[in-house]
């Protein structure tokens, strides 16, 4: 494993424990969560790493809470030095809470890297997937918009139907809703070989809570295509 690769994913790491923040009424819960940002934190800055050892000492005295915040502190600056360590393309996976913009932002970085076709999978579409998001991809790509037929929300199709109207051929946009609970992913799909993951969904992304949008590498990826291949195929046609 390359130097490279390690660098991302440490950042992804560290992203994913602010994303997985503990019931801080639980003491084991909290103390699990810290033992596992120590671990990456040794990899990164050694101080750091002290500075969650010793959050992690002092939790009995402490509390839980203020545990969880200390330790949020280092974790955000050891996301913002893994960041910078990480390869370009992996920069801005990571949206925190409350950053609309970024998140605009992040999803958009995503979408101008399509030539041809970009896939958006989300079970809880609206509206925001076209108005906020599919307008950031560049004119003449494909863009097809697969969601559940049960869990979609109502502002999704008359959505569509004004953004067909408005931009015709210049930006086609295909819709289909899949079965009831038959999406597990939220993710999108560039030129049918690279994939992103998005865990939250568009319509309220990074809103309350952290959010991250990742790359999938190598079998994975092939994996999630094919399979969403078979959701489209067997989807209705919105």
């Amino acid at each position: 494993m390359g130097a490279r690769s390690n660098e991302a994913q440490r950042y992804i790491f560290v992203g994913r424990l602010i994303e997985e923040q503990p019931d801080d009424a639980d003491e084991h819960a909290v103390l699990r969560w810290i033992g596992r940002a120590t671990a990456i934190a040794k990899e990164i800055d050694l101080a750091s790493a002290a500075e969650l050892a010793a959050i992690s000492s002092i939790n009995h005295m402490a509390g839980t809470i203020k545990s969880v915040q200390k330790a949020n502190a280092v974790l955000y600056r050891l996301l913002a030095q893994a960041e910078m360590a990480a390869p370009m393309s992996d920069q801005g996976a990571f949206i925190a809470a409350g950053s609309a913009l970024d998140a605009m932002s992040a999803i958009g970085r995503v979408l101008v890297q399509a030539t041809q076709r970009l896939r958006i999978v989300d079970p809880y579409m609206d509206s925001k997937a076209l108005t906020d998001f599919a307008i950031l991809a560049n004119e003449g790509i494909e863009i097809e918009l697969l969601t559940d037929e049960r869990s979609v929300k109502p502002t999704f199709e008359p959505a569509l139907a004004r953004f067909r109207q408005q931009y015709g051929s210049k930006r086609p946009a295909h819709a289909r809703l899949a079965a009831p609970k038959s999406l597990h992913d939220r993710l999108i799909v560039v030129d049918e070989k690279t994939v992103y993951t998005v865990t939250q969904s568009l319509n309220a992304l990074a809103d309350r809570s952290p959010a991250s949008i990742v790359r999938v590498d190598g079998e994975s990826a092939r994996l999630k295509i094919d399979a969403y291949d078979q959701f489209w195929a067997s989807a209705r046609t919105v």
